[in-house]
């Protein structure tokens, strides 16, 4: 699931490791898990990736709501914890758990990436994409708005269209163009 992931939003990873003979169990508790996670405000979306040894041993689950206190809910229900305390059942040693936040959600891991790219990397696609719109966007709003508008105006319309276009379209475009330079050299944190 490759979706555009807003400013506020959370978007949660959790690796686990089926213990021996046990993939199919917990195949069966971490679908019981992503069910109940669609019930629940704000949910935007949950990814399972299956084992594929060696470089991914267990299953990766990417959570996704669209702001942290919709995940926190979600983390913090009676149901959760029952459905993480059944896939814990099944799960060699304790799952391991990352949030990513901020120009990190634009970056959706694919499958045997040990973690987010390098922040360099992160940082140099954000600005191939921020650069240009706001280029565009400054043209376009000096064509709009009159002369003598104070620069704070100006700079606030132009990140007003910015943000949300990087956020929405840029970023996961880029993101996925440029997937196997961003994920060559990511290292697990």
């Amino acid at each position: 699931m490759n979706e555009a992931v807003s400013v506020d939003s959370a978007t949660k990873i959790v690796d686990r490791i089926p213990r021996p003979g046990m993939e199919e169990p917990l195949e069966s508790a971490i679908h019981e898990l992503t069910q109940a996670a669609m019930r629940f405000p704000g949910h935007l979306g949950v990814t399972v990736m299956r084992p594929s040894p060696p470089s991914q041993p267990g299953f990766r689950l990417i959570y996704k709501f669209d702001s942290s206190e919709h995940m926190r809910a979600w983390e913090d229900s009676a149901e959760q914890h029952r459905l993480v305390e059944n896939a814990n059942r099944y799960t060699q040693g304790e799952p391991r758990y990352r949030r990513l936040s901020g120009l990190e959600a634009w970056f959706t891991l694919p499958a045997g990436a040990p973690s987010t790219p390098p922040k360099g990397k992160m940082t140099f696609v954000s600005w191939v994409g921020i650069f240009p719109l706001v280029y565009i966007f400054g043209l376009a709003v000096s064509g709009v708005l009159p002369k003598g508008t104070p620069g704070v105006i100006r700079v606030l319309v132009i990140t007003a269209l910015v943000v949300p276009t990087m956020s929405y379209v840029v970023g996961p475009w880029l993101t996925r163009v440029l997937k196997a330079w961003l994920f060559r050299s990511a290292k697990p944190d």
